[in-house]
């Protein structure tokens, strides 16, 4: 079910003509996170891919799934933020822990971990029958932020600020919980007037460079705080522009994976693969987003129909 704890708030500065957007994943992110219990520097990268993830694929005019991935050569090898239409979100991580250990204690930390050579794609898939479109960049700069800028610079040509966070909350006795959560802020574009051709009105340099400050003033705390509204977020930093709220859209932990996806999916297999698990006294198989495992005997895996 959704939570209204866990959501994507578009808001629209009236008087500068920018669209944005405030994302919030309360309980979520430990949702996803806890699942795979992960050192807390992948923990915050995957948090903040999980917001950039729902910050995008909420904006989807159409039933689909936006896939956000980062690959790099470094102790965090893969980054995965997955959405789908109607506020499904998940994720994960893979990473070498020893060699995450040693990066750690040299002082490396965020976007460093993935390495200097690694690049982000945006995936929109629309589903089987529609061709999915792809947007793939090199990874730069030292956090998530500014990598995506760099995507919608570079590829979109869409003047944009935003900013990302993520980290573990010690509540009251005790206990530790995930919390994400971003703000981004884009240039938008209207119509000019009825006697002449359409045409895209930019926000004044000046304008728009007060309004990426204005952003940038946003606390981490902020944005992590289940108790402030974004609504009271949204007004505070911009309502001397004019600041119109539309409607939450609420976000939710889903995996779709099930046991008959399992099954399918090791029948499916080349005959010299499943020839190699039939030597298995278990076939196990686990899930990289929800770590659910699924076992099987190898005479009913490969039998006739899912068990």
């Amino acid at each position: 079910m959704s939570d209204m704890n866990n959501f994507s708030l578009p808001f629209r500065v009236e008087g500068q003509d920018a669209n944005g957007r405030i994302v919030k994943l309360n309980s979520l992110a430990s949702d996803v996170l806890s699942r795979h219990n992960y050192p807390e520097p992948v923990g915050r990268l995957l948090g903040e891919a999980l917001v950039l993830a729902a910050m995008l694929g909420s904006m989807l005019k159409f039933d689909g799934r936006f896939i956000l991935q980062l690959q790099g050569q470094g102790p965090i090898s893969m980054l995965v933020g997955d959405y789908a239409s109607g506020g499904a979100l998940r994720g994960f991580a893979q990473f070498d822990t020893e060699r995450l250990d040693e990066a750690v204690a040299k002082g490396l930390s965020g976007m460093a971990l993935l390495g200097d050579k690694g690049h982000m794609a945006f995936t929109v898939d629309q589903g089987a029958d529609m061709e999915r479109y792809q947007g793939i960049v090199p990874l730069e700069g030292d956090i998530l932020a500014d990598a995506a800028l760099e995507y919608f610079t570079k590829s979109e040509q869409i003047e944009t600020t935003l900013k990302l966070a993520a980290a573990p909350i010690l509540l009251p006795g005790g206990k530790t919980e995930w919390r994400a959560g971003g703000i981004m802020l884009q240039q938008g574009a209207r119509e000019g007037g009825h006697d002449e051709a359409p045409e895209a009105v930019r926000v004044e340099s000046d304008d728009w460079q007060r309004l990426c400050i204005m952003l940038q003033t946003t606390e981490d705390s902020e944005l992590l705080d289940a108790d402030l509204q974004a609504e009271t977020l949204a007004y505070r930093l911009f309502n001397e522009d004019g600041v119109r709220i539309f409607d939450k859209r609420a976000l939710h932990f889903s995996c779709p994976c099930s046991r008959e996806r399992v099954y399918n999916m090791l029948v499916g297999l080349p005959d010299d693969d499943r020839q190699d698990m039939t030597n298995d006294e278990v076939i196990e198989v686990r899930c990289e987003f929800c770590n659910e495992l699924y076992e099987f005997a190898p005479e009913e895996a490969f039998a006739d129909q899912p068990a």
